[in-house]
């Protein structure tokens, strides 16, 4: 078969640009840039060729494994020299897991609440919290009870900190790594979408929580199993209320407020040229989540200290949080504000754009409006949304020197979604108002009209 004339062109530009695309391809890749969409490709075509689908799916699977893997452990019956402590049962644990899942919903709405400048997508919400519950928690069981093994053999018989050991020397850097290995994996695969300190601290808190989460039905049900075959131990349910008080309020702010150590860390590290920098800032963050992790259970293993005392240390610490966090969001949302305006310069963006949405409280105004004006105007401004602040982030970064001259054909991109979706969207705060159409309810037109007189 012989090509014509006209086929063997058309064959040779496609080659052209095939070779074209697969450089730009690879200098966004190396920037950490989403590639382009391919025109043409439906939902499902999106969703079979994205490199998250498959990973999500092999990471679920070993999400599961893990917790067969912890059940089976957990379930066995322990031997020791003094008698036999039964396993856990599935009715003991599922008991447990409703005392534990309060603490867990408050915090992770928490976290996912302050992810909200330019949140992250929900499904890595849930990589980042099953991480925590599952994978981190069998490593670190596994881990810690090796180290405890070695600590009891190297031990003097009858050592009585032989079992504080490993909870103050092993337990916090094994807990701390395992929990922010997620961080690590994130950061490497999509560090263009890590931006702030408010999406790390996000995701770490979200680990933790998992971990914590975990860990509690593990001790409550503990305490519960304990409790039930031992004479004497006095009122189970009672106890049991006792360390849910303790772990699941009093102090559930530790895990959450060790990993965010090491979630600004691997933020500083990420927004730098400096490849020092890189290098010591996450290992700096990590080894300060580590030692207080440290410290906090150092205190724990020491002895009981009173619960006012706790309660007062809970409020300071959650207090100091939320100064912080306050704080960079504050930051964050004037820094989006400053690089919008340098496309204002330039003429690319209004006048009013950086004030519409460098500002916290119009962002949520225009939202808020667009919730009442129909599904495509309310889709189509939290779009824009998105645009202008990736738009912020990525001249920050290009500033920076973070990312390279691939950023100019994203910058393109970005500025030609916002040009079409000013046509639908709501991008002006001033004057505003939200459209509730009250005429149109049944209700409400009864209750206007007054009623006939005889």
């Amino acid at each position: 078969m012989s090509l014509t004339t006209h086929d063997a062109w058309t064959l040779n530009g496609a080659l052209d640009e095939a070779r074209s695309v697969k450089p730009e391809r690879r200098a966004r890749s190396l920037s950490g840039l989403p590639p382009k969409q391919r025109p043409g490709m439906n939902r499902w075509m999106r969703l079979l060729t994205n490199p998250w689908t498959w990973i999500s799916v092999v990471l679920f699977q070993l999400y599961a494994l893990c917790l067969f893997l912890v059940w089976r452990q957990m379930s066995a019956d322990q031997v020791f020299p003094q008698g036999t402590i039964p396993g856990l049962d599935w009715e003991t644990v599922k008991t447990c897991a409703g005392y534990a899942a309060p603490t867990a919903i408050v915090w992770s709405l928490a976290f996912i609440l302050l992810d909200r400048l330019r949140p992250m997508k929900p499904l890595l919400w849930l990589l980042a919290f099953g991480w925590g519950s599952c994978m981190s928690i069998w490593l670190s069981l596994h881990i810690n009870s090796w180290a405890a093994e070695m600590l009891n053999v190297t031990a003097s018989p009858g050592d009585p900190a032989a079992q504080a050991r490993p909870a103050v020397f092993v337990a916090p850097f094994v807990e701390e790594a395992a929990k922010a290995t997620i961080l690590f994996l994130l950061a490497i695969l999509l560090r263009y979408r890590i931006v702030s300190v408010l999406q790390s601290v996000c995701l770490a808190g979200l680990s933790a929580i998992g971990f914590a989460f975990t860990e509690n039905i593990v001790y409550y049900a503990r305490a519960m199993v304990y409790g039930s075959v031992t004479t004497g131990a006095g009122d189970v349910e009672e106890a049991v209320q006792q360390l849910v008080l303790l772990r699941g309020v009093i102090t559930s702010y530790g895990h959450p407020m060790f990993t965010m150590f090491t979630g600004i860390g691997l933020l500083l590290g990420l927004r730098t040229r400096s490849k020092l920098v890189r290098i010591l800032a996450p290992l700096t963050g990590f080894c300060l989540a580590a030692l207080g992790h440290m410290g906090f259970n150092g205190m724990a293993s020491v002895g009981q200290q009173d619960n006012r005392w706790l309660l007062v240390q809970f409020f300071l610490i959650i207090f100091f949080m939320l100064s912080f966090l306050v704080r960079h969001e504050f930051k964050e949302i004037k820094r989006i504000r400053t690089r919008l305006e340098d496309y204002v310069r330039v003429g690319w963006l209004l006048p009013e754009d950086p004030q519409n949405q460098g500002f916290g409280r119009r962002r949520s105004w225009l939202l808020m409006v667009a919730l009442t004006r129909g599904w495509r105007t309310l889709r189509d401004t939290v779009a824009m949304t998105r645009a202008m602040t990736e738009l912020a982030y990525l001249r920050d970064a290009m500033v920076r020197g973070i990312i390279d001259e691939a950023g100019r054909e994203r910058e393109k991109e970005l500025l030609a979604e916002i040009k079409t979706l000013r046509h639908t969207a709501l991008w002006e705060a001033r004057g505003l108002k939200m459209h509730i159409p009250w005429h149109r309810l049944a209700f409400w037109r009864r209750w206007r009209t007054p009623a006939p007189t005889a």
